[in-house]
């Protein structure tokens, strides 16, 4: 019996038309979240804007999905306006740019996951409503699970120094592998001869 740890790792596989497609998604969410910062930009984060950071910080408190979230806003982050607002800005440009790119894409998508339910929870109980946000946080769902080692990314070019980044499987596989085995792999038998 063979290892599967040990076992040779696999060629690399043919590019797909499905990977084009995921690269577009993946591209796409990235400008949206890069696009998204013309309204709250440094160095005042549209603080003296009618639609700016602040206002949608006074929208969640206004309009709270959860208690304790209205507390946290009025209590920590609108005394602490400057600060959020660099957070969201470094925060959300990092998640953009990774995303664009295809640099390090599973860590952009969790984190623009991260992003997503956090804007969920402060925004569902706005008048804007709860749907843009339920469809940016399934978009970099899909982008998480679906995995970035595709065309027109980063980690694809890193995948050829990095011969692991290459291999790896999606995160969906990774988690299923972990959900059937424990994270370990079944011994592979090695074929008889």
């Amino acid at each position: 019996m063979i290892d599967a740890a040990s076992a040779p790792e696999a060629a690399p596989r043919e590019t797909r038309a499905t990977d084009w497609v995921f690269a577009a998604a993946r591209i796409a969410l990235g400008l949206y979240w890069l696009y998204e910062q013309h309204w709250k930009l440094p160095p005042d984060f549209g603080l003296h804007q009618p639609r700016g950071l602040m206002f949608s910080f006074q929208q969640s408190i206004q309009h709270p999905t959860l208690g304790i979230y209205k507390t946290f806003l009025q209590e920590v982050v609108v005394p602490h306006f400057h600060l959020f607002g660099w957070l969201v800005f470094l925060g959300e440009a990092t998640i953009g740019t990774l995303l664009t790119l295809g640099l390090l894409t599973e860590l952009g998508a969790l984190l623009g996951t991260l992003e997503a339910v956090n804007l969920l929870l402060s925004q569902a109980g706005t008048p804007e409503g709860p749907w843009l946000y339920v469809a940016i946080l399934v978009a970099n769902l899909f982008v998480l699970f679906a995995g970035g080692n595709r065309v027109w990314s980063v980690d694809r070019l890193l995948s050829a120094r990095l011969p692991r980044l290459g291999t790896r499987p999606a995160l969906l596989g990774r988690v299923l592998e972990a959900a059937m085995w424990g994270g370990r792999r079944p011994a592979v038998q090695e074929p008889r001869r």
